[in-house]
């Protein structure tokens, strides 16, 4: 005896068609991926503030340091983390990452012990719409390089 399958075109052609959609959708909402440069400066100045440029919320998967020049003093740290305004300490996505040292840092491997693999920001102008990384201890005046902030954004 032999099998015989038969074939619903129609089931098939939906099934293909939820494929498509599912796929457009994901594609839709892909990740995108800011950057801003890091300054170096005195403790307690601000390395750079990013500011959530959509209009809706996002969930931030990622901030990595990309850090090309070591700050120059041996005790100089950072943190970063979720804010309501560019000068607002937080560290809940990197807690006290080491800026005399070079290459890059991430709030998933190097989060520190307040620091977090994701975090939630209002959208453009909302209530907590920044992020911001903030030198603590010492100076780091000869830090240079970027930050990259990974994110996608919030459906409703």
């Amino acid at each position: 005896t032999q099998d015989v399958a038969i074939v619903d075109a129609h089931a098939d052609a939906a099934t293909a068609q939820e494929e498509v959609d599912s796929l457009e959708t994901v594609v839709d909402a892909g990740v995108k991926i800011a950057a801003a440069n890091l300054a170096g400066g005195a403790a307690n100045a601000f390395a750079f503030a990013w500011e959530n440029p959509e209009s809706v919320p996002i969930i931030v998967q990622r901030v990595t340091l990309d850090r090309t020049a070591a700050g120059g003093t041996a005790t100089a740290v950072a943190d970063v983390g979720t804010a309501v305004d560019a000068t607002t300490h937080s560290d809940n996505l990197i807690d006290g990452v080491d800026l005399n040292a070079t290459g890059p840092v991430d709030n998933i491997t190097d989060k520190g012990s307040n620091g977090k693999s994701r975090q939630r920001l209002d959208a453009n102008g909302g209530t907590t719409a920044w992020i911001t990384g903030q030198i603590l201890t010492e100076a780091a005046a000869a830090l240079t390089g970027k930050v990259y902030i990974e994110y996608i954004k919030v459906r409703a």
